[in-house]
């Protein structure tokens, strides 16, 4: 999957106001749940659609469904909940990425990333600049085409005309640098509910 084509199955399994996906360096969702001040034991083995029935965006306690994503790489997507915290992560050494999508907010939000020394943050409109760690994956990617159209007619944000183009570029920008785009087998697998504490 590539452009414009990750967003259409994570809104068809439930996800419309919200959505945060965090790619994590590192094969051990275990391990990852423990970085984040979470008790393997008490995980919850489940698909996302058994998981989206705690979906609940701004919620005052935090559930990630987590797992193995690709070779080196694990994803946790905020089922309830703020995003993950950076500072856990960055804490723990991991490189990753953090997508945020809020249509009752800005819509998309910048990109949270660390390189496993340094946590930062990329604006949409920067993705194509030089000087920053994932600089090598943007290639390609730009921060507005010509034919693109904003509209904005008030109430929530949908993912149309530039916020579209950056809620996609911030999903090819994950799967390059994770190995592998969200797909129907990804979100068809089974993967590990945990209750993160907040």
């Amino acid at each position: 999957m590539t452009h414009g084509k990750q967003w259409a199955p994570l809104r068809e399994r439930g996800f419309r106001d919200t959505f945060a996906g965090t790619w994590i360096e590192g094969d051990d969702p275990d391990e990852i749940a423990r970085d984040l001040g979470s008790d393997p034991a008490t995980a919850v083995r489940c698909g996302l659609g058994e998981a989206m029935r705690d979906y609940e965006p701004y919620a005052f306690r935090e559930l990630v469904w987590l797992g193995e994503h690709a070779p080196g790489w694990s994803h946790a997507i905020t089922i309830a909940g703020p995003p993950l915290r950076a500072d856990l992560l960055a804490s723990a050494g991991r490189r990753f990425v953090q997508v945020v999508w809020d249509a009752g907010d800005l819509g998309v939000h910048d990109l949270y990333y660390s390189d496993g020394i340094t946590v930062g943050r990329r604006s949409p409109v920067d993705i194509a600049a030089p000087g920053w760690p994932f600089h090598e994956y943007a290639e390609g990617l730009e921060p507005s085409r010509p034919g693109v159209v904003d509209v904005f007619c008030g109430g929530p944000a949908g993912p149309v005309g530039s916020l579209g183009l950056w809620l996609d570029n911030w999903f090819v920008l994950a799967g390059r640098v994770s190995g592998r785009f969200i797909d129907e087998r990804y979100l068809d697998a089974t993967r590990s509910l945990h209750r993160i504490p907040i």
